[in-house]
């Protein structure tokens, strides 16, 4: 190699070493970015927004502002200054991480009406006053109560028809329980789907496929929002729609309920007890026993810790219009 073949390949050097560099350096903050995202944080940030305690951004990453809005609610609350979102400040902002409540699941509201649910459906988008249908990026949590009961009994339906408990339990069955799996790891990624959203609808191996593709266009030509999609295969103009027969009969108004909800419309300490529930979980601060009976959705941390509520996930979840 001469002098100056080696001059120019010193030269590129120099100008590509600096932009890999850069992009590694993108990567690697995009995945602490990732890491640190918690819904909990997320929740008490919107609380803390609400009461004038700025957080910056209303992302579930507890930054500087965070920190300095978590300082000004404790002080002005008479709670210790330590500027960590703990179990007193939690619970003095209402926002619930608790552990214990699975063997306790109820209807914390009653099941709403098809009057209810419309008017809820019926709100401005991108409204803060209309949380259940606030579609922004980074949404405020807006911590709706759920019929938890009502909720489970129509998981366990639908599991029973469709096989899709784990194995050794009743009904299961081998297809019905990979469905649920690979629903729960899908790559279509609905990071704007609430954990009570995606287990729930992850139970119904055949209704689902026209829903889902009603919203990804698939069967359409273009994408429609949910509920346009529920009125297509409820009343079986849609492709599959005779196999959505089982929602629109058994359980229309919970199906709309938890499908209809954003990402952070939901009480996730409710979200939380109803799934455990289902899966059997019976204390999901062990990790083993989480890691052993419920299956991970994609965006779940993989330590075992996936049954709580206050867990750091792998990817932000955030409002997404329809």
């Amino acid at each position: 190699m001469n002098k100056s073949q080696d001059d120019r390949r010193r030269a590129m050097w120099r100008n590509v070493l600096p932009c890999v560099t850069i992009a590694a350096g993108l990567v690697l903050s995009q995945a602490a970015h990732a890491a640190g995202y918690n819904p909990v944080t997320q929740q008490a940030q919107s609380k803390l927004a609400a009461l004038g305690h700025d957080p910056g951004p209303l992302d579930g990453i507890p930054g500087g502002l965070t920190k300095a809005g978590v300082l000004a609610f404790q002080k002005k609350s008479g709670l210790p200054e330590t500027g960590v979102l703990d179990a007193a400040t939690l619970e003095k902002l209402g926002v619930g991480t608790s552990v214990d409540k699975a063997n306790a699941v109820v209807d914390w509201i009653p099941v709403p009406t098809q009057g209810d649910l419309d008017k809820l459906v019926a709100k401005p988008v991108n409204s803060p006053s209309a949380p259940y249908t606030d579609y922004r990026p980074n949404a405020p949590a807006a911590n709706l109560d759920l019929p938890g009961a009502a909720i489970l009994a129509a998981m366990n339906a639908s599991a029973d028809v469709f096989g899709s408990r784990p194995a050794g339990q009743p009904k299961h069955t081998d297809e019905g329980f990979k469905y649920l799996a690979g629903c729960l790891k899908t790559g279509f990624a609905p990071t704007h789907w609430s954990d009570i959203t995606i287990h729930y609808y992850c139970m119904m191996s055949k209704p689902r496929a026209c829903y889902t593709y009603a919203l990804s266009g698939k069967s359409t030509g273009a994408k429609l929002p949910r509920p346009k999609a529920y009125q297509g295969c409820a009343s079986g103009v849609l492709p599959n729609g005779n196999d959505f027969a089982f929602v629109a009969k058994t359980q229309p108004l919970v199906f709309q309920y938890v499908m209809f909800g954003q990402t952070h419309a939901f009480n996730h300490e409710q979200e939380q007890a109803i799934i455990n529930a289902f899966y059997g979980v019976k204390n999901a601060a062990d990790r083993n026993e989480c890691r052993l009976k419920r299956p991970l959705r994609t965006e779940d941390p993989t330590d075992g810790t996936h049954c709580l509520v206050n867990k750091n996930m792998n990817a932000i979840l955030v409002g997404k219009g329809d």
